[in-house]
């Protein structure tokens, strides 16, 4: 197949067209990183602006920019008894393009102004439950004392992570678990008073190394002991901004050329491809998801999920999704809907809840049997929703996500800029929208950063007085009395990007979430390389000799032109232990 939007060639085997058939639905024409880059073009997370809700008047914490046309409303206003979804009802017109009608609903029926639920102090967070005293984080919950964070879970006092769980005293930890008192970590768990590691777990007083397991005293991947180990780390200092940027780079360094790494992170796996997968079986190019089975091209989802394809950010028992952004309750058989939960057997939905057999709506709750937010009998439903897709089949819409245009959000304030960067020319060209009016000021700081001193201990209370620049963007932001609060406790510089380009140095810590085929890089004696079982057919000939290559193929999210060890399951347990 040739995609339709980046002509790209990309593959359908017999096992995803049965999975289609099962569910009634054409074959995809965009390849998987397009459908993937469309939804994900309908997801605002760090984008926040200042707004009133249209029916209170009330000024929230806000997605949407003050210029989107359309209503939006207050979190409990929205959800609210006091106002009716089904006023906006239209009829459908067989003249018009599906998807032209969509964009009119979608655009005149009020929109949440946000994605919460359950915060404590925490009304600066997005797409977050069950927070306490949080602050700018994405995507997470369950958390106290947490901020500036994307996907943080169960943790307390974790600052400028990504993907941590079970934390606390944590900063700039990306992709950790259980970790306590530790700074500047990535693919690390069970570890404590440590700094810069890298694949490391159970480890306790490491500092500036790389794949090990339960070890003490550790400082650039040379045992130490106690005694040793305390007199190098006096000579070191993390109060510095200075220092720590030095640091950050040796870091870096110690990733590309001394650490091993391990072609897939997944734990209780089985037959399963893709990155950061836990207790998932026949999950093929899946990523950062949990309790997956017989899926395919899921990112971001904790599960259970079961037969779902092109999905991201689904969770609790979801069922025969395909196509769908965003769905955190119990749900069954819905395809190219958005942030439609509890609900079953729903297409071309937004925000749909609680609701069953429905097509093409927006805002419903409890409701049943709706085309275009217009209520039929469940006879008139079936016919019309069967002549709809028999139109939109003949124009070609049936079986695509939503268009592009019919985003309320600018390409540039979506997530699907960070996986895909595009330019304002770019994102126009490709129909997507692009939004102006950026959330954020520049160029107005108060305080110059040569003026602001390089170590944390000189800091006071008056910096939360004053509007600071971006080392990068130049966006304008401010520190927080918690945050300050934080850095001191730590020991920790003051940081000089914002949240937004801090967010992004992370991401780019990670691997791109894509596969390339490729070969073990092991070329260790004593690996026993020529007789493994699951080598291609055609490498076996291959013996066992000092010097020789690991015939073992894989699929990785190691690029093949990257300079890092990658190495198969096998070689790697035998170098770590």
């Amino acid at each position: 197949m040739v995609c339709g939007q980046c002509i790209k060639q990309f593959e359908i085997i017999e096992q995803d067209r049965a999975f289609y058939r099962r569910i009634k639905v054409p074959e995809p024409t965009f390849c998987p990183d397009c459908r993937r880059q469309r939804r994900f073009a309908f997801r605002n997370e760090r984008a926040l602006y200042s707004r009133a809700c249209d029916l209170c008047k009330k000024i929230t914490v806000n997605f949407y920019s003050p210029s989107y046309a359309g209503p939006v409303y207050c979190q409990p206003c929205w959800w609210s008894d006091n106002w009716d979804p089904f006023l906006y009802a239209r009829k459908y017109d067989p003249s018009a393009p599906f998807f032209d009608q969509l964009k009119d609903l979608f655009r005149s029926v009020p929109q949440i102004a946000m994605m919460s639920k359950s915060g404590e102090n925490s009304d600066f967070t997005a797409h977050c439950w069950e927070n306490r005293n949080g602050y700018l984080l994405i995507s997470s919950g369950g958390n106290e004392d947490c901020y500036y964070g994307l996907q943080i879970a169960e943790s307390q006092n974790v600052v400028d992570s990504m993907f941590a769980r079970g934390s606390e005293l944590g900063y700039e930890l990306v992709d950790c678990e259980k970790m306590y008192n530790s700074s500047w970590c990535q693919q690390s768990s069970n570890c404590m008073d440590s700094s810069f590691l890298y694949d490391c777990s159970g480890c306790t007083n490491c500092f500036m190394s790389a794949n090990l397991k339960n070890k003490n005293y550790v400082f650039n991947n040379e045992q130490l002991n106690r005694g040793e180990y305390e007199k190098r780390m006096s000579a070191i200092y993390f109060g510095s901004y200075t220092k720590i940027e030095g640091l950050k780079q040796d870091f870096i360094s110690m990733i590309h050329t001394v650490a091993i790494h391990k072609y897939s992170q997944q734990t209780r796996c089985e037959n399963s491809t893709g990155n950061y997968l836990l207790n998932c079986v026949n999950a093929n190019e899946c990523f950062d998801a949990r309790n997956l089975e017989d899926c395919k091209y899921i990112v971001i989802s904790p599960g259970p999920t079961k037969d779902s394809y092109d999905s991201n950010y689904i969770a609790l028992g979801s069922e025969l999704f395909c196509d769908v952004l965003s769905n955190i309750e119990p749900a069954m058989n819905e395809q190219f809907c958005q942030y439609s939960w509890a609900s079953s057997n729903l297409q071309y939905c937004s925000y749909v809840m609680n609701s069953d057999n429905c097509f093409g709506s927006q805002g419903l709750r409890k409701a049943r049997f709706c085309i275009l937010n217009t209520q039929y009998s469940q006879e008139e439903y079936e016919k019309l929703r069967a002549r709809i897709i028999e139109d939109m089949s003949r124009r070609g819409e049936y079986g695509q996500f939503f268009p592009a245009n019919l985003s309320a959000f600018g390409y540039n304030e979506t997530i699907a800029n960070d996986d895909f960067p595009l330019s304002k020319e770019e994102a126009l060209g490709q129909g997507f929208n692009w939004c102006d009016e950026t959330a954020g000021k520049f160029g107005k700081p108060t305080k110059e950063w040569s003026s602001v001193p390089d170590d944390i201990a000189h800091i006071d209370e008056s910096i939360m007085r004053e509007v600071l620049a971006c080392s990068d963007c130049g966006k304008n932001f401010k520190i927080v009395k918690a945050e300050l609060s934080f850095y001191k406790k730590m020991n920790v510089p003051l940081p000089r990007r914002c949240f937004d380009c801090r967010h992004m140095a992370r991401m780019r810590m990670r691997n791109p979430r894509h596969l390339w085929h490729r070969q073990c890089m092991c070329d260790r004696a004593g690996h026993d390389h020529g007789s493994r079982a699951e080598v291609a057919p055609e490498l076996q000939q291959r013996r066992t000799k000092a010097g020789s290559q690991c015939p073992t193929m894989f699929e990785t999210t190691y690029a093949p032109d990257r300079s890092e060890k990658v190495f198969c399951e096998a070689c790697y347990q035998k170098e770590i232990v």
